[in-house]
């Protein structure tokens, strides 16, 4: 009779939680690459969150990402949410699922964001653009300045010097340099052990992830020709913007080495509305990230506000607050920020 109970007690089936406990949906796993066919006949890819009525963002990101790059700045997607701030993001020439074309140029991805944006039904967006992500960005703002509500730059390249290192190696070198780091994500999102993976769980995973899906997931095998051809793209003379009209926001690091605030001045110059200049002093390229949370406010249309934690709370004031004038004891941005991640061997 022991065996029998102890038998039962190990094999009972738990009482089953109230019908009003189950979930009637299914929980996100990331924003799906939707596909449209051009009129060119080229299949585009894209990703779209979707939300009818809120507030659009096209979002470009960085040098060889693709269509889900968006998911990089995930981490905040419960701000973003209660912002009401809907984020659309087209991919770029050979890049995930898109097919490689040499001959496809900046033109051809203006033409390609006013189709899908078409196909959404959407007419009026912020732009935000990300390190190489700034170079298309550029031509977006000299195509179409009169669609744009606000114009965002972080860490944004306009171009690079004709004595470049890129600008001055053969194609097929160029290729065969960057072939290494395209074939092993982990090292071409390589993040600084002390910068925003070390505050953002998961966020170094994430990132090789995004290589991953970048350079293999249509095959590809690691092919390093759109990756160099993004590259050899910003030797070229920088989008002809001439006077834009709309708010424009700039957040670059005063650290950082890859592309430093004078890239971030040239857009400036071509900007007769309102420009807010955020530099961060000791910040390098991960800046983009690390001020994501500020971002989506200055999307969001709360761009004359400052976001800070102070005595241990995350709060907006009012103002364009510098770093060198913060309150003894505050810090910019979410609490969040002045936590850390344990690390991790991966990293």
């Amino acid at each position: 009779m022991r065996l029998a109970a102890l038998a039962l007690a190990l094999f009972a089936v738990p009482a089953m939680a109230k019908p009003n406990a189950f979930p009637d949906r299914f929980d996100p796993i990331g924003t799906p690459v939707q596909s449209l066919v051009s009129g060119e006949g080229r299949t585009l890819h894209y990703t779209d969150t979707g939300e009818a009525g809120w507030r659009p963002m096209l979002f470009i990101g960085g040098v060889g990402t693709s269509a889900r790059a968006p998911e990089l700045v995930a981490f905040l997607d419960t701000l973003r949410r209660r912002l009401h701030v809907r984020i659309i993001s087209v991919e770029r020439n050979g890049l995930g699922d898109t097919a490689y074309d040499p001959n496809w140029t900046f033109a051809d991805y203006v033409g390609e964001v006013r189709q899908v944006l078409g196909h959404l039904k959407i007419d009026r967006f912020a732009l935000v653009a990300i390190s190489g992500g700034g170079a298309y960005a550029g031509h977006i703002a000299a195509a179409m300045p009169e669609r744009i509500t606000s114009w965002h730059m972080l860490a944004a390249i306009a171009s690079l010097p004709a004595e470049s290192p890129v600008c001055k190696a053969d194609p097929a070198a160029l290729e065969a340099m960057l072939a290494k780091q395209v074939g092993a994500p982990r090292e071409f999102w390589a993040m600084p052990a002390d910068g925003v993976a070390a505050h953002v769980p998961g966020f170094a995973d994430r990132a090789a992830d995004e290589g991953a899906h970048a350079y293999f997931i249509a095959g590809q095998h690691g092919d390093a020709r759109a990756v160099a051809r993004e590259y050899r793209s910003f030797c070229n003379a920088p989008a002809a913007v001439t006077r834009f009209p709309a708010p424009a926001f700039f957040t670059y690091g005063e650290a950082d080495k890859l592309v430093p605030p004078a890239q971030g001045e040239y857009w400036a110059a071509k900007v007769a509305g309102k420009v807010t200049f955020r530099r961060y002093p000791g910040e390098g390229h991960d800046v983009q990230y690390r001020h994501w949370d500020q971002v989506l406010l200055d999307v969001s249309g709360r761009g004359g506000e400052t976001l800070v934690c102070r005595g241990g709370k995350s709060q907006l004031v009012s103002g364009i607050i510098a770093p060198a004038a913060m309150p003894k004891g505050s810090t910019l941005g979410l609490c969040a920020w002045n936590r850390k991640e344990p690390s991790h061997a991966g990293q």
